[in-house]
């Protein structure tokens, strides 16, 4: 590179891009390699009030206001009972929520990095990730083309496949098999409500959100081995408040629902000589927490501290960046199981027996 110590993250997202962000402001030379050719529409998320000073610290605030991003007022659901209940978000020092396009969003976090100075490379897959006399050699693959590349430290942000981590001998530990059949429905006369509401059910639970381009972004979420094919639409029928949602307002599926991973899971180590893993890689969040987002944006901004202080030759950086991640998750796994303890109406149903009985650990 330049002579300055150089960090390459795989794969970019939310996590990624606030790693590069805050390496290439501490002076790192920085590559992120994105294996997309440019970020993919995605169903939409919902930003916390709690991510507003992350936001603010990192002087991305304004992303919000911009490019038709809605404020949120908070959360509807039915959960625990048949009665509808509300949690808004209060104004005060934190902020709005926010229901964002996740393909404009993670395209204007690219755009910040890059202007950091942070080199962005599309299209590009890392094929090879080998340790030798305290430097990394990767191999790249973008297209038919191949090429070799240097690095002094590697994170890992690919998401739940943790492509690197697990080529460096970490395992996935996962705690269920949860996913969600998730859609882009549009209307002639949209909803006009931004709670985002969730809504439980005998076989999982419904997300739905409205989009700032009046789009409904819809999820039936509930256990792989579950999930029938074709059934997401006599699912829907079976609910009330999702389907007076989606039948009001003449919502129709832009296509066929996609099946995407939703389980909790994490590495069994997400760290090693000269890497660390970030965001979904290290460790993964079950939708029904709206960590997704926030977290992985929180782990890249610890992360990229940490890179850039082992760089500078503080070992202490590394327990660190593990003790906020450790102490983030085991919060966030209390949490979760209170919520599904919450929901008793069919103690019989797998999906929800499931959830009443202590987590397992699958290895992969």
């Amino acid at each position: 590179m330049d002579g300055r110590p150089h960090a390459v993250i795989a794969g970019g997202g939310p996590a990624g891009a606030v790693a590069a962000l805050v390496l290439a402001r501490r002076g790192i030379a920085v590559t992120v390699l994105e294996s997309r050719a440019t970020p993919e529409r995605k169903v939409g998320e919902c930003l916390p009030p709690s991510l507003s000073p992350l936001l603010r610290h990192l002087g991305l605030a304004d992303l919000l206001g911009a490019d038709g991003h809605l404020r949120s007022l908070g959360n509807r659901f039915v959960w625990g009972s048949p009665q509808t209940g509300e949690r808004p978000f209060l104004t005060g020092t934190r902020g709005d929520g926010w229901h964002v396009d996740r393909q404009v969003f993670e395209a204007r976090l690219a755009e910040r990095a890059r202007a950091a100075g942070a080199r962005w490379r599309w299209g590009c897959r890392l094929t090879r990730c080998e340790r030798s006399g305290g430097r990394f050699q990767l191999r790249i693959e973008n297209g038919s083309a191949s090429e070799a590349l240097d690095a002094d430290f590697v994170a890992d942000a690919t998401g739940r496949r943790a492509h690197v981590a697990r080529r460096l001998g970490a395992r996935r530990l996962r705690y269920d098999r949860l996913v969600g059949a998730a859609a882009l429905l549009r209307s002639p006369t949209p909803d006009a409500d931004t709670y985002t509401l969730v809504e439980a059910v005998p076989d999982g639970w419904w997300y739905s959100a409205l989009l700032g381009d009046g789009r409904l972004a819809v999820a039936f979420m509930t256990d792989g081995d579950l999930l029938k094919p074709n059934d997401w639409h006599q699912k829907l029928t079976r609910t009330r408040e999702t389907r007076a949602r989606v039948e009001d307002h003449g919502y129709t599926l832009e296509e066929a629902p996609r099946v995407l991973p939703a389980e909790t899971s994490r590495l069994d180590a997400i760290a090693g000589d000269g890497w660390l893993a970030i965001g979904d890689a290290a460790a993964a969040y079950d939708p029904l927490s709206s960590h997704g987002i926030g977290s992985a944006m929180g782990s890249g901004f610890y992360a990229g501290h940490a890179i850039a202080d082992l760089l500078a030759g503080r070992p202490e950086a590394g327990p660190a960046y593990l003790e906020v991640m450790q102490s983030a998750y085991g919060g966030y796994l209390d949490l979760q199981r209170e919520h599904y303890a919450a929901e008793r109406r069919w103690p019989d149903a797998p999906f929800w027996r499931r959830r009443q009985e202590a987590y397992g650990l699958e290895t992969v």
